[in-house]
This record gives structure tokens, sequence and C-alpha cells, in this order.
């Protein structure tokens, strides 16, 4: 018995050390590098490695070469099953917030090795709230948006582009 208990010792251990000394910032910026082959960049963005955590603040985003968001926090956790990006305060900037709602709240984007073809997202902005997810084996985004006023009077032409079914709006787009 003592020896079954010593081998999950070592092995929870072993897990917990290896989610602390993972190194969060390398695997950001391979993601920034993968972002820059289509023409999006990442700067003036402060890094901050927790323990089990990476958190990036104040990035301004470009898309080919035009500043086009900031936001405020990045939050980049990875857990042994579980990997969650958490995005806080984004402000696009006023020339592209007559095409999308400003200020969005909160992005939330999460995968699960238990599901490991979905990807979840999950938003909160001025537009309502946003649910959905990508399946990577179909290469499928499906979204489901319960608009707010503001979103229904304001952005009428980019709810066109959406299904609209019992009260809520649908998108799905294949890639």
């Amino acid at each position: 018995m003592k020896k079954i208990f010593k081998l999950f010792l070592y092995i929870f251990v072993f897990l917990a050390f290896f989610l602390y000394f993972l190194p969060k910032e390398s695997f950001y910026n391979l993601l920034e590098k993968e972002l820059e082959k289509n023409q999006i960049i990442v700067s003036n963005e402060i890094k901050d490695d927790k323990a089990f955590s990476l958190i990036v603040s104040n990035a301004d985003i470009f898309y080919q070469g035009i500043n086009g968001a900031k936001i405020d926090e990045m939050r980049f956790e990875t857990y042994l099953f579980y990997t969650n990006i958490r995005l806080k305060n984004i402000n696009i900037l006023e020339s592209l917030s007559s095409f999308v709602p400003t200020p969005i709240d909160e992005v939330v984007i999460s995968h699960s090795i238990f599901n490991f073809y979905k990807i979840k997202i999950e938003s909160k902005g001025i537009f309502g709230e946003l649910t959905g997810d990508i399946n990577l084996f179909t290469k499928e985004l499906k979204l489901e948006l319960n608009a707010s006023d503001k979103m229904k009077t304001s952005y009428s032409k980019l709810l066109k582009n959406m299904k609209f079914e019992n009260e809520r709006y649908f998108y799905e787009y294949k890639f």
C-alpha cells in the first residue's frame, strides 16, 4: 500500500512541477509568430509569468500595419487536461467600431483533452452574450448570439448576416 501511495505522490509532484515550470512565455512567442504569418502583430505588451498562467497586459493588435484593437489583459492558463485563454476589455478603434461592437468585456476560449476536437468560445460585451464552438474535425465555426438592444439598433447590418431563430442569432462558417 505504501508503494502505491508513493507512486501516486511521485506522479502528482512530477505533474505539478511540470506545469509550474512549463515554458509558457515560449509558447506565447510561438503563437505570436503564427499570428505574424497572417499579418497580425501583437506589440507593446507586458508579460507576467505566474505559476500556472501567463498574463499579458496592455497589448496593441495590428492587422496589416493598422492598429485595430487594444486588449487590457490576456490570461493563458494551462493545466494538465485543460487550457483556457481569457481576454478582458477589448477596445476596437473608433474607425472600426462601425463594423464591430466595442468594447468587448470578456472573451473566454477553452479547450479540454476530454473533448479534444472542440474549442469553446464565450463572450460578453455591449453586443450581448455570445457562445459557440469550433469543431476541428469538420472545420466549422458555430456561434449563438443573444443580442442586446444596442446591438439590434446600431449593428443591424451585421445581424443580417446571421440566422434569426427563437430570439437568438446564429452564425455558421466553414473554413
